[in-house]
């Protein structure tokens, strides 16, 4: 009997590799149909509608608004000069202090006049001189001593010497330099003892108690203009604070250059807070009201296209007894004004409508939302 053990054979190559195909199919079939469930989970998680979200709204009003339009323009003295004199002469004295307010009339400055005394001196007494050869020559024409040639050419010597007196009279008036109307007085420019050239200034004088604001219009705004209307503007020295006008005039005729209109109103300036020569810039209230809507000011955003507001539109509107399902709508609108924390719209939204006054940034079109608060009440802001 042999002792030899019989021989093991071993699994064929291709059958090993089948097993391994098998067991890998297995587990990948498994992981696959676990991603297919969680996926079917997550689309069924999808399709359920978020919840509402919250926000508050107002309601949109009508309203009647006087259209504003911005300008630049620029004040000007009602009166202003600058005070000179006709004629040369050495001053001889000064009645006012750099920024005196003065009357009409009031002596500023007086040059030497010695010489036009004179002169006024010599010519009154060669008038009282003729006047009197004069008298008596009438007296004697009564007694026929003196022909009517005689008088006549003494009545033209008298004539001559009284107009003699008027030049020297006003050859000496020219010496003294009065205010010729009420104002604030600016910085002296002549000192005592100076000799001065005719038109050589000698002080600025202001008229501040009213003021001109001359500005310029765009030539689509000439029928917005009217007599009286208002002007609101600021000033840089008060930026804080703001100022009224109302338009006295403009000119019928447009610029040929810039087709501009040219417009004057007057400003009230008792308090002397403004000056001549200040910038300004100002509002022009038009005299025609045009239709807008009012919203509060909170409830405009931006957006790629410009300003915009969302409005709640029901989704079950035309059911009956069915609570609102409210849905946002991006609007885009036209801002012509803001005022009072409201903003007024000419287009994009009606009276009526209910916008979101807060939280847009966290809000996109077809959202569900729901109101959270009442509407607040607000009134339509008339500009």
């Amino acid at each position: 009997m042999s002792n030899v053990e019989p021989v093991k054979r071993k699994p064929r190559l291709w059958l090993r590799l089948l097993v391994v195909i098998l067991g890998v199919s297995a587990v990948t079939g498994a992981l696959a149909y676990a991603k297919y469930m969680q996926i079917l989970d997550q689309i069924a998680m999808g399709s359920q509608e978020p919840p509402p979200i919250s926000v508050t709204v107002a309601e949109a009003a009508d309203a009647q608004w006087n259209r504003r339009v911005k300008a630049i323009g620029t004040l000007v003295a009602i009166q202003g000069v600058d005070i000179t004199t006709e004629v040369s002469g050495v001053v001889k004295s000064i009645n006012f202090e750099s920024g005196d307010d003065v009357e009409q009339n009031t002596l500023l400055i007086e040059l030497d006049n010695r010489t036009e005394m004179a002169n006024f001196e010599s010519a009154q007494a060669q008038y009282e001189s003729d006047n009197s050869q004069y008298q008596r020559l009438l007296q004697l024409k009564d007694q026929s001593f003196v022909t009517n040639n005689d008088i006549d050419t003494q009545a033209s010597l008298v004539n001559i010497a009284d107009a003699q007196v008027s030049v020297a009279r006003t050859a000496l008036a020219k010496k003294r330099i009065y205010a010729p109307f009420s104002g604030k007085l600016g910085i002296r420019q002549v000192d005592i003892g100076e000799y001065v050239a005719p038109g050589t200034p000698i002080v600025t004088l202001l008229s501040l108690d009213r003021l001109y604001l001359d500005f310029t219009l765009p030539e689509r705004y000439f029928t917005a203009l009217d007599i009286g209307q208002s002007i609101r503007f600021r000033v840089r020295s008060y930026p804080e604070r703001s100022f009224d006008a109302r338009v006295q005039t403009w000119n019928p005729e447009l610029d040929a250059d810039t087709r501009n209109i040219a417009v004057r109103a007057i400003v009230e300036n008792r308090e002397r807070l403004l000056a001549p020569g200040m910038f300004a810039d100002m509002d022009v209230i038009a005299r025609q009201k045009i239709p807008v809507v009012t919203v509060p000011e909170t409830s405009i955003f931006y957006n790629i296209y410009g300003e915009a507001v969302y409005i709640l539109e029901n989704a079950n509107a035309d059911q009956v007894d069915v609570p609102p399902d409210y849905r946002l709508a991006a609007r885009q609108v036209d801002v012509v004004y803001r005022d009072n924390g409201f903003a007024g719209i000419t287009s994009g939204v009606s009276a009526g409508d209910l916008v979101v006054t807060s939280g847009q940034l966290k809000l996109y079109p077809s959202l569900r939302v729901s109101i959270v608060d009442d509407v607040p009440e607000f009134g339509a802001s008339d500009s």
